[in-house]
């Protein structure tokens, strides 16, 4: 049975689990189901994993008899692993993941597939499943940084002893190295590492027997389905449970936007240390691309866009606040346009840090070009005005004299101070 549309030439979705036989307007429903079907295909697992705990629990409530439990299991494991195998997904006519698992289970085990929804609203049910997926997300990024942080430290030890000038207003300041310089970036990415933790904290309980926000007039186990998911208990009170909606998702997008900062910034000191001007390193040839026209030319196409990838993670964490922005208490519609600014964020971020950590581990630090940099007079400056003060004179007089044989100082006019 197809749902009724308003336009029989368009191409029909399977019924919504909300359909009671009314004419459907077909127009509505493509608009509010979006691309959410295509977004859900990454949590048909976490789904199917968030449904087989709550099939368990209704079993210990007495809610489905064992019969019916055990034809639910074997289903849904049966779902799980053909979807692993790349045989099923969620398609353009299901509404979202959770109606898809639903209408396959049933056709898989017939009427006992209609008694997994007992006690659940799809509201608590993609509550469950977001937080499932951030889980993993938060895990999978902890481990990604600490990749890019282990490459970090070993540049700063292996050549961490070359010189750097340290750079204020892109000029020559004051004596660096590359090892102060790797590791400033590394500690920058493990406290992205420690910000992970907060996320951790807004997904450590369970909104499953929420229901659709209110909880339901049922008595569910509500514990026991939140341990065996791995939660530490229930979300309380469960007026929350919606109340939060969106807010793990945004600390989470928070810290990819952190990352993305740092990842930027990154970016542009190898994209301005690897030019002719500079010469302090060698980007990879495996890891640039060539012109179209001009014969001899290497470019650093992958740092640009692991800038340019940076600043639209920041887009992406805009546009997911502006989706939550001044919304009352309780579940709205809007919570789905959540996922699209959720995903991109972290697919780019997750696309960018294995790169970087590759590019570390294969540039070629120029030595010749950054000793005659550390040979800069000017660079000592700021060490000798500091040391004749400590032998007596005041500092503001050496710093005027120091002032004057510097070879940016100004020759008439106020002296810059």
């Amino acid at each position: 049975m197809e749902s009724k549309t308003s336009k029989a030439s368009e191409k029909p979705f399977h019924p919504p689990v909300w359909d009671r036989g009314d004419p459907i307007d077909g127009d509505m429903l493509r608009f509010t189901i979006g691309d959410d079907w295509f977004q859900d295909r990454r949590l048909v697992a976490v789904d199917i994993q968030g449904s087989l705990a709550h099939a368990d629990g209704l079993l210990r409530a007495g809610l489905i008899g064992c019969a019916d439990h055990s034809s639910i299991r074997a289903g849904l494991e049966a779902l799980l692993a053909e979807h692993a195998r790349g045989e099923w997904d969620v398609e353009p006519g299901d509404e979202d993941v959770h109606s898809a698992v639903e209408r396959r289970l049933i056709l898989k085990i017939g009427d006992a597939g209609e008694r997994l929804h007992t006690g659940r609203s799809r509201n608590d049910q993609v509550a469950t499943d977001m937080r499932l997926w951030l889980r993993g997300a938060v895990q999978d990024t902890d481990g990604l940084l600490g990749t890019v942080a282990g490459a970090l430290l070993a540049l700063a030890v292996d050549q961490g002893d070359l010189p750097l000038p340290g750079y204020t207003h892109l000029r020559r300041g004051m004596p660096s190295s590359i090892a102060h310089w790797a590791l400033a970036h590394r500690a920058a990415l493990e406290a992205d590492r420690a910000d992970l933790d907060g996320v951790s904290q807004r997904i450590a309980r369970c909104p499953l027997g929420s229901g659709a926000g209110y909880g339901v007039p049922l008595d569910l186990d509500r514990t026991g389905v939140a341990k065996a998911l791995g939660f530490e208990g229930p979300e309380e009170p469960v007026t929350l449970a919606q109340h939060s909606r969106g807010r793990a998702e945004l600390a989470y997008v928070t810290v990819l936007e952190s990352i993305a900062l740092d990842l930027g910034k990154l970016a542009a000191d190898l994209w301005l240390f690897s030019s002719a001007e500079f010469g302090f390193l060698t980007l990879p040839a495996a890891m640039t691309t060539g012109s179209s026209l001009m014969p001899h030319k290497r470019n650093p196409d992958l740092v640009e866009l692991i800038r340019g990838g940076s600043r639209q993670v920041v887009a992406d964490r805009a546009a997911l606040l502006d989706v939550l922005r001044d919304l009352p208490s309780g579940y709205h519609r809007d919570f789905q346009l959540v996922k699209p600014p959720l995903f991109r964020a972290h697919d780019r971020v997750h696309a960018m840090l294995p790169l970087v950590a590759r590019l570390l581990v294969s540039q070629e630090w120029n030595v010749e070009a950054l000793k005659q940099a550390a040979d800069d007079p000017d660079l000592a400056r700021t060490a000798a005005v500091l040391e004749r003060a400590r032998g007596g004179e005041t500092f503001r007089s050496v710093y005027r004299e120091e002032s004057r044989q510097a070879k940016g100082a100004p020759t008439s006019g106020v002296e810059s101070v």
